[in-house]
């Protein structure tokens, strides 16, 4: 057939035909140790003590897949018939590919033994820095990594390598004034992990948000706020603003007054502070030995009452609960003893 015969970009119909088939059935192989991997060798793997099998396990998912569809490319080169420009052209496709490929792999490989080596060491140290830097350092790794291939690949496709480092160490002050923000936050992002003034799960308050500290990045510091939404801080804002770490306090002071009616009785009044402090140290998570009740001052309408107790860090968990039962109890004692409770009041005396 002259359909056949005829030659198309210097090869005949059978020959694409050929050089597709090999294609396709890299593509399928590929996929086929890709399927074994995940379906069988990943399972059998969990199985063992030992990490080194996760991670050949690990570098054969994805970009085995990869180098069987380069080889098909470089192999199949073989099986047409190409110009020396085509043929140039095609192969620094291959080599940007295999290049590719290869910088897939130590990402893998650095982050595999990462997961599997490093994290494990890292969870048992009394420290938590080395868990707050191990991601950053994997992202810094995975960078370095990609530009240095990046470069790699201009390089191949011709370009002048040296020149273009040279452009871009001429722009570079133009995107330090334009990064100052970023490198802020980078700064400020090392300083916290540094100073440690909170760590992860730590409930802070900073510029008006209040929550607890979900991942501290190099640039950002993510705070999940009890209504369930994230709030992103940027770093330099954390470390410019004043941070309360709530989750660092020991104890809670708490004071507040209780007015009682001008017409009370000594005793009476003296009961009332009896049936405060019983109420404090009844309550669970307060302190029993640390607290004041004192009758400090006749007000415009009431005879107040100051009083100052300590929430423990465990009382602190149950705040509110804490806070009900204390008061709950006071306002029942206060009823069964018949002391009133005092409201802002005015008495006219009109001469005669």
């Amino acid at each position: 057939m002259a359909f056949l015969d005829n030659l198309y970009l210097g090869n005949s119909v059978p020959d694409w035909l050929i050089f597709f088939c090999v294609v396709l059935a890299s593509v399928l192989a590929g996929k086929i140790v890709t399927w074994i991997t995940k379906k069988f060798v990943r399972a059998m793997a969990s199985k063992t003590k030992t990490k080194a099998d996760d991670l050949v396990v690990d570098l054969l998912e994805g970009p085995v897949l990869f180098t069987i569809f380069i080889a098909a490319l470089y192999f199949g080169q073989r099986l047409l018939v190409m110009s020396e420009g085509v043929t140039d052209i095609y192969s620094k496709i291959v080599m940007v590919l295999f290049l590719i490929n290869i910088a897939w792999y130590l990402m893998r490989l650095i982050n595999g033994t990462m997961i599997h080596y490093i994290k494990p060491m890292t969870a048992k140290t009394e420290t938590d820095l080395d868990d707050h830097l191990l991601p950053i350092i994997r992202k810094l790794v995975n960078f370095v990594i990609v530009a240095i291939v990046a470069i790699m690949v201009i390089d191949k496709l011709g370009f002048n390598v040296g020149s273009l480092l040279a452009g871009l160490g001429i722009g570079g002050l133009a995107f330090a004034l334009a990064a100052q923000d970023l490198v802020g936050n980078l700064f400020g992002g090392i300083a916290i992990l540094l100073d440690k003034p909170f760590k992860l799960g730590d409930r802070i308050k900073v510029s008006g948000v209040d929550g607890y500290v979900r991942e501290i990045g190099l640039r950002t510091t993510r705070i999940e706020t009890f209504d369930g939404t994230i709030i992103v801080v940027p770093n330099s804002t954390m470390v410019d603003s004043m941070t309360e770490n709530v989750s660092a306090e020991k104890e809670r002071r708490m004071v507040f007054t209780i007015g009682v009616e001008y017409d009370t009785p000594v005793a009476k009044l003296e009961k009332g502070k009896e049936l405060i402090i019983k109420n404090i140290k009844a309550v669970k998570g307060l302190n029993h030995k640390d607290y004041a009740v004192q009758f400090v001052e006749f007000a415009d309408s009431s005879l107040n009452i100051r009083v100052q107790y300590w929430i423990t860090k465990a009382g602190l968990d149950n705040y509110w609960d804490v806070q009900d039962a204390l008061n709950l109890g006071i306002k029942r004692d206060f009823e069964k003893a018949k002391i009133e409770m005092a409201f802002p009041t005015q008495t006219v005396h009109v001469k005669k």
